[in-house]
């Protein structure tokens, strides 16, 4: 049987084999150069300040900028400027009068007038009583009313403008109220010049007949009140 010469081998002699190895692995490595040794900084945990030997990070030059005076009020005083109006022109002294202002509605005259039998001639003494009221347009010279009455002795038999006349005076009839009549009645009519004069003047009345009064059972005279 043949046996291989390492297997035998004595241990001394296995001892004096590997140190003579490991002295050939350390000659071969002293012969190679490694260069410069790197030495990596140091690692820096959030919030701590890097060491001296740590790169600093470049900080940007500030140049000192020369401090701003501040500047002083001019010595010459400002001219106060005269008040202007809304066309830029000067405003009127304060003793000046403003300009008038005109009543869109100056030709529109208002009459308000109650009807009773006292104001009858003769009076009737009646317990009826009415009211009328009406508008007058001084340039178209149009005349419009509203009537009404109540408590009546008998049915009315005619109504009428009179004049001229004031009160506690008769005159002949200038226009007459077209029938039928009920408890309300409206009109209107256009004046001629002399009309028109009587009744701003006051000088018109209203008279109501009935069949028990034929003269009159209630009256009013025509006043204006605006």
């Amino acid at each position: 049987m043949n046996t291989h010469p390492f297997l035998f081998m004595p241990r001394a002699a296995g001892r004096l084999m590997a140190a003579g190895a490991l002295t050939a692995l350390l000659a071969a490595c002293a012969s190679v150069d490694l260069g410069q040794r790197y030495d990596p900084p140091p690692v820096r945990m959030p919030g701590e300040q890097a060491s001296g030997s740590a790169l600093q990070p470049a900080q940007p030059a500030v140049s000192e900028q020369p401090l701003s005076q501040p500047v002083q009020p001019s010595s010459t005083e400002g001219q106060p400027l005269p008040p202007l109006g809304e066309t830029g022109s000067e405003l009127p002294q304060s003793g000046a009068q403003p300009a008038p202002i005109t009543d869109p509605n100056a030709h529109i005259l208002t009459f308000s007038t109650r009807l009773a039998g006292g104001s009858a001639v003769p009076p009737s003494h009646s317990q009826a009583s009415g009211q009328i009221d009406a508008i007058y347009d001084t340039q178209s010279r149009l005349l419009r009313w509203k009537a009404s009455w109540h408590d009546l002795s008998s049915p009315i038999t005619g109504i009428a403008f009179h004049g001229p006349a004031q009160q506690g005076q008769t005159a002949p009839m200038t226009m007459i109220w077209p029938g039928p009549f009920g408890p309300r009645y409206e009109g209107r009519a256009t004046l001629t010049p002399q009309q028109a004069l009587d009744l701003q003047q006051g000088s018109w009345y209203i008279n109501v007949t009935t069949q028990s009064w034929p003269g009159g059972e209630i009256r009013g005279q025509m006043h204006v009140v605006r």
